[in-house]
């Protein structure tokens, strides 16, 4: 009797399982769920906005801004090349020193904008010739297009337009306007003016060209002889004339002089002093004061810079006793000395001839 009393108390205490179960698995559904949602939205969202919204953002801006990089550096690629061509950076319009309504170049200044006042530049300026310094890179033909367009609107009339090389003709672009005649020519890194007759400019100054080919036919008639190896000046001249060294004021630095055999031409080579110690009419006055103490007569008439290779020279008329003659004061760049050459005669083929064709020693050939 108490067995069967033991398995009746039993049944009551299972019986409330069957709703503990279904329970949990309401539990396990909905946790399934939750996670389930929650996964599926948070991985979409992730992989879009790491990996490929902000990529394709940024690349499109890398590729734009390298596009807009290249384009500025473009235009300003042109706008410095139009600058150095044609000087389209701001700058005050001028007119050239010594010459009457002729525009400078952009950028460019006189030669001797220090030594306005000094008697052999004002002689100079006054002879209607002028020097400029160009900007560098500037080139031949960016000054041919400036004053071609600038000339033509002042009424100027391009008449030639010699290029360098032409056997017959100065180079260099020749204008005229009532009846006055202009050249403009680039030589080494200056911009050089010129006024002439309207005659000399048709014609681009073909007879000064005539007068040194006769000269170079003269000197090339015989055979040629060369100064000494240790000499600083390199030239070759016709065996016709005797060449003499002698002493100076400078002991270490001798002269040397030309004589035509049969003439009483004279054209010699004097050395005066350091480069740029003193202005080059100071070292020519000085010349006539040796002639001086030599008791012959020495003046200075007038004087004019001019080119010579790639530095400035001094063209002078002297009056040497009661004849005038020429003479030339320039540097030499091998030893940095200031040499005078001079000629007896005013029209001197030799002295023409050793202008033209004298070179430092370390000059090439």
């Amino acid at each position: 009797m108490r067995k069967k009393k033991n398995k009746k108390e039993r049944s009551p205490i299972l019986m409330p399982k069957a709703p503990i179960k279904t329970d949990v698995k309401r539990r396990k559904k909905s946790k399934i769920q939750i996670k389930n949602v929650f996964k599926k939205k948070n991985s979409k969202y992730t992989v879009r906005k790491r990996k490929r919204t902000p990529f394709k953002y940024i690349a499109l801006f890398l590729i734009v801004g390298a596009v807009g990089g290249v384009l500025y550096l473009a235009v300003n690629y042109i706008i410095q090349l139009r600058q150095n061509a044609y000087g389209e950076k701001e700058y005050a319009i001028e007119n050239v020193i010594g010459l009457k309504d002729i525009p400078t170049y952009p950028n460019s200044h006189f030669l001797f904008n220090d030594n306005l006042s000094d008697p052999v530049i004002k002689e100079f300026i006054s002879s209607g010739k002028s020097v400029y310094r160009l900007p560098k890179e500037t080139t031949q033909k960016n000054v041919e297009e400036y004053y071609t367009e600038k000339l033509k609107n002042l009424g100027w009339e391009l008449v030639q337009n010699v290029p360098i090389g032409t056997p017959d003709k100065k180079y260099g672009m020749y204008w005229v306007k009532n009846g006055i005649g202009l050249r403009i020519y680039v030589k080494y890194k200056d911009i050089w003016y010129e006024t002439i007759t309207e005659n000399d400019a048709r014609k681009a100054l073909s007879r000064l060209v005539k007068e040194e080919i006769e000269r170079e036919m003269l000197m090339a008639s015989s055979e040629k002889q060369t100064l000494l190896p240790d000499y600083p000046w390199k030239i070759e001249v016709p065996k016709e004339y005797l060449i003499k060294y002698f002493p100076t004021n400078l002991n270490e630095l001798r002269g040397v002089s030309f004589q035509k055999l049969g003439s009483s031409e004279i054209v010699e080579i004097y050395p005066m002093g350091k480069w740029k110690e003193k202005d080059l009419d100071a070292y020519l006055y000085d010349y006539c004061q040796i002639k001086k103490e030599q008791e012959i007569n020495c003046g200075i008439l007038n004087s004019v810079p001019v080119s010579f290779r790639d530095t400035i020279g001094l063209k002078s008329t002297l009056q040497i006793n009661s004849a005038n003659t020429a003479a030339y004061t320039i540097a030499n760049t091998y030893n940095s000395i200031v040499y005078v050459i001079s000629s007896s005669q005013a029209d001197s083929p030799l002295l023409g001839y050793i202008i033209e064709n004298i070179k430092p020693f370390n000059a090439d050939d």
